[in-house]
C-alpha cells in the first residue's frame, strides 16, 4: 500500500461521508427538532437521535474500504471509486437497517399475525 491508496481511501471516505451526511440530515429533520416535555419521551428522543448518527457514521470506513478494494481490483478510475463509495453509503446501510429491524421484531415477537413484507 502506498500513499496513492491512502489518498484514494480518503477520497472514497469523503464521498461516502457526503452522501451519509445528506441522509443523516434528512433523517434528523424528519424527527421533531423540539425535544418533548415528557421525560420518558425525551430519553427516547435523545437515544434515537444519538444512535441514528452513530449508526450512519460507523459504516463509513467499511464503505470506503470496500469501494477502494473493488476499484483497485477492477482498475477503476478515481471517480468510479468515489461514486461506488457513495452508492454503498446510500444503499448499503439502509438495507442493513431494514434487515436488523426485521430480525429484532422477529426476536421480540412484534410481527406475529401480520402479513407484511418483512413477516
Amino acid at each position: 500500500m502506498d500513499w496513492k491508496d491512502v489518498v484514494l481511501w480518503l477520497l472514497a471516505w469523503g464521498g461516502g461521508l457526503a452522501i451519509c451526511g445528506a441522509k443523516l440530515a434528512y433523517m434528523l429533520f424528519g424527527i421533531s427538532s423540539e425535544p418533548p416535555d415528557d421525560p420518558t419521551a425525551l430519553r427516547a428522543w435523545v437515544r434515537k437521535r444519538k444512535w441514528l448518527v452513530i449508526s450512519e457514521l460507523a459504516a463509513l470506513p467499511a464503505f470506503a474500504s470496500i469501494a477502494v478494494i473493488v476499484g483497485k481490483l477492477r482498475a477503476w478510475p478515481l471517480e468510479g471509486v468515489v461514486l461506488f463509495s457513495m452508492l454503498l453509503g446510500a444503499l448499503g446501510f439502509a438495507f442493513f437497517l431494514d434487515a436488523l429491524r426485521t430480525l429484532v421484531s422477529r426476536r421480540l415477537g412484534l410481527n406475529q399475525g401480520q402479513g407484511g413484507a418483512n413477516g
